[in-house]
């Protein structure tokens, strides 16, 4: 079967630095990205800009992301890391003053991003 050309959304981040630091992320996997938005020119802009992947890439992307984000939670160089910093790890905003530091929210932050996974993947089915 050749490769899907379709490019569908993965995510969209804030500003062009944290573009295209994630599709060097994926690249880095030979995910091939396209950003759309403001995700070029002289300045950081703080605006939003969309990542795509192929279609047919898009469950790897997702897990690699999801892993990502897991493994930057349990990473004590990110234990500092509060609430308002959530979007340079692609994770929702929380309310876990000490998620770097608590093993329980480590525990319910995971449990709540698997839960969240697979709540998408039953959606995502259906669709």
């Amino acid at each position: 079967m050749p490769p899907s050309d379709r490019m569908v959304h993965l995510t969209t981040v804030v500003g062009s630095f944290h573009g295209h630091v994630l599709a060097a992320r994926l690249g880095s996997e030979a995910i091939p990205v396209e950003l759309r938005g403001l995700s070029d020119g002289p300045y950081p802009l703080p605006a939003n800009v969309e990542v795509f992947v192929h279609a047919d890439q898009l469950e790897l992307a997702r897990a690699l992301l999801l892993g990502d984000a897991v493994d930057a939670v349990f990473d004590e160089r990110y234990a500092d890391l509060g609430p308002q910093d959530a979007g340079m790890l692609d994770l929702p905003p929380m309310d876990l003053p000490d998620a770097g530091r608590s093993r329980r929210a480590r525990t319910v932050l995971v449990l709540a991003m698997v839960g969240l996974v697979l709540v998408v993947g039953v959606i995502a089915a259906f669709h």
